[in-house]
């Protein structure tokens, strides 16, 4: 069987929330009757931690890299991820956002301020540096559409996704590249929608 290495943020866990997940759920699961399959999922990783581990991530010598980032990236913000980590350095500043920041306000300072924790040309150059690092072996999932929901939730985080996927569709081509390509996307369409439904 062929080695597959995928990459992703917290998409590719088991969770308990917003809906619970068990492991043999996670589409990283279901393709293990396709490949081999080996994987780096980090929580809550942007890009550029996932691109930290490229050098370990490159040592699998995978077939295939099935790259999923980019929510934690663009999802619009009430603090910079450095405003973020500085003020939960301190209990005092971490007693007073908890209490300040939050409902209305945190919506409110969401909207004003649309931060996102990596700016675009950001997540351009790491998309660039990690297509470099794995040639014609990558293929990416767009940042899954997220709903009217997550939009009153999050407001700015449809409108986000799509200038984020305008940036991973320009990059990475999804053009068959001959029949394994097209076979291996069948394969993982397939088992994607199976673990979705």
């Amino acid at each position: 069987m062929k080695k597959l290495l995928i990459i992703t943020d917290s998409l590719g866990l088991p969770r308990n929330t917003p809906e619970f997940v068990n492991y043999e759920e996670t589409w990283v699961h279901k393709l293990k009757d396709f490949f081999n399959v080996y994987y780096v999922c980090l929580g809550g990783a942007t890009i550029k931690d996932l691109y930290q581990q490229i050098e370990y991530s490159k040592m699998f010598n995978a077939d295939f890299v099935v790259i999923q980032s980019g929510i934690v990236d663009c999802a619009p913000r009430a603090l910079t991820k450095f405003e973020n980590e500085l003020f939960n350095k301190f209990w005092i500043t971490r007693t007073f956002l908890d209490y300040w920041l939050n409902g209305k306000k945190l919506k409110y300072l969401r909207q004003k301020r649309n931060v996102s924790y990596t700016k675009i040309k950001v997540f351009e150059y790491y998309i660039n540096e990690i297509k470099k690092a794995f040639e014609d072996k990558l293929f990416w999932i767009e940042i899954l559409n997220s709903g009217i929901e997550y939009e009153k939730k999050l407001p700015g985080i449809i409108k986000n996704v799509e200038k984020y996927n305008s940036i991973i569709k320009n990059i990475i081509l999804f053009k068959n590249q001959g029949y394994h390509r097209s076979q291996l996307y069948n394969i993982f369409f397939t088992s994607y929608l199976v673990s979705v439904k």
